[in-house]
């Protein structure tokens, strides 16, 4: 974090950083569609200039004769990554997409047993930086990018290649913004909770859907944690206790029940499950309150090489790749997000996706705040809600 973010932060209690907003779009097909034809363009040119570092990690690749894959559980994710890279280097992907703490279970059994079955692993914060690096499963991956499209700290945001942990051992590729409140506009206007604390009005009791505080890990966590730093225990235990909200631990259920005016407010809202709800007609729109920072996030962008890995010259040929700006347009396409690559053009996103200088944020992937503020707070908030 840059002294900026490090002053944002102690000013609001959390990591800081920088809004807009308008409700997503893209359907899935077109997601997958509007990706392939990304990579399909970028197949009939040379994938990189053909350095000597680059050549050399192309004919070890090659040699390898493949490349094992951990990512997202998103078909979408899956019908880009895997044909692109294929179609790149003409090296097979093997994809798995097991899910954070499966994964980590998985990988744990194979590795006791003196297995080395995974190369590379994509995911969001809390596994590879909470399990796979305290583990000692992972090698650094900035030593292995060599591609020159890459390693242009010009084609990053700020000015260089973005990294979860201080010895730069998990890159990160993507960063936006994500709404943690939605209403239906039948039943509420967005201007009658344009703050966090408008929540608090009796008149809403019994009127909205929140994400499980006790649910464990991933955003639910987060905005509980969130909550707990930026405006107390107090605020807690008003918000989640006294204003008897719904707690749901399925997203399209909640959004199912905001779509319907069930409970027209929606805590910590899932933008896909919303936006499908949205595709057919329901007025449901994000809210951003302004009287706490907006949450950045990471989406399914950590990148981790394995230690020991079967084919290490595959992974970090993959690695580098992925990283690049044919691979990363298609990616942010598919898992309709933000890349931290500067000559990423978007076609279609939602608007409020986008961070904006002047808006104060709080970065929800940020190393201090997953591994020594985020559970602290939630344990803290669990234990005055009584869970």
């Amino acid at each position: 974090m840059n002294p900026e973010r490090e002053a944002a932060f102690a000013k609001a209690n959390e990591p800081g950083m920088f809004v807009d907003r308008r409700p997503p779009s893209m359907s899935r097909r077109a997601a997958i569609a509007g990706a392939s034809a990304t990579l399909a363009a970028a197949a009939s040119r040379p994938a990189y200039a053909q350095t000597a570092a680059m050549a050399a990690l192309i004919a070890a690749a090659k040699a390898e004769g493949s490349v094992v894959v951990d990512g997202p559980p998103l078909d979408s994710v899956r019908e880009v990554l895997v044909p692109g890279f294929q179609r790149a280097y003409g090296i097979p992907v093997t994809y798995i997409s097991g899910g954070g703490a499966a994964t980590a279970a998985r990988v744990r059994a194979e590795r006791a047993a003196g297995k080395y079955l995974l190369d590379v692993f994509i995911s969001g914060p809390d596994t590879p930086t909470i399990t796979f690096l305290p583990s000692g499963w992972l090698d650094k991956i900035e030593p292995v990018l060599v591609a020159p499209d890459v390693v242009d700290k010009r084609d990053w945001k700020e000015g260089h290649l973005w990294y979860e942990d201080e010895g730069h051992t998990i890159l990160r590729v993507l960063q936006y913004v994500v709404p943690e409140l939605a209403v239906n506009t039948k039943f509420v206007q967005p201007k009658l909770v344009s703050t966090w604390k408008s929540l608090l009005d009796p008149k809403w009791q019994g009127k909205m859907v929140a994400k499980d505080p006790a649910s464990s890990g991933g955003s639910g966590a987060s905005l509980t944690s969130y909550f707990y730093l930026v405006f107390g225990p107090e605020f807690v235990k008003k918000l989640y206790i006294d204003q008897k909200p719904m707690l749901s631990r399925d997203a399209r259920q909640a959004a199912q029940w905001l779509a319907e005016g069930t409970y027209p407010i929606l805590i910590g809202p899932d933008t896909t499950a919303m936006d499908q709800f949205r595709k057919l007609g329901y007025p449901l729109e994000p809210v951003f309150p302004t009287d706490g920072p907006s949450v950045l996030t990471g989406g399914w962008g950590l990148i981790a090489l394995l230690n020991k890995a079967q084919h290490p010259n595959a992974a970090k040929l993959f690695i580098n790749w992925l990283a690049g700006r044919e691979a990363q347009t298609a990616y942010a396409k598919a898992t309709q997000s933000l890349s931290l690559r500067t000559d990423v053009h978007y076609d279609d996103m939602p608007g409020y996706l986008f961070p904006q200088k002047g808006t104060k944020y709080m970065d929800t992937y940020d190393y201090k705040f997953v591994t020594e503020q985020r559970d602290p707070a939630l344990a803290k908030a669990r234990e005055l809600l009584g869970e």
